[in-house]
């Protein structure tokens, strides 16, 4: 069973803000006690929707995951986001 996306943005942002740096599939998958292949579901997903952003060192939280998980909102709810070209 993969990891939701949730859990892994969270520890993604949390292991972040911890060291500054990207964090690697290999961490997160430590971090939340799952295997490397089980992510790659919810790190596309998120990477998709512009939450994360792959590097070549790992992934990064965008400034949108950080406003995201700001919101505070429970992710069981359904959370209706309008996307805005500039």
């Amino acid at each position: 069973m993969s990891p939701s996306p949730h859990s892994v943005l969270v520890t993604i942002v949390e292991r972040t803000r911890e060291t500054g740096e990207a964090v690697t599939a290999r961490e997160i998958a430590l971090a939340i006690d799952a295997s490397e292949a089980a992510l790659d579901e919810p790190i596309d997903a998120l990477c998709a929707c512009d939450l994360l952003e792959a590097t070549a060192r790992g992934y990064r939280p965008t400034v949108t995951a950080h406003e995201l998980l700001a919101l505070d909102v429970d992710f069981e709810d359904v959370l209706v986001v309008d996307v805005v070209e500039e």
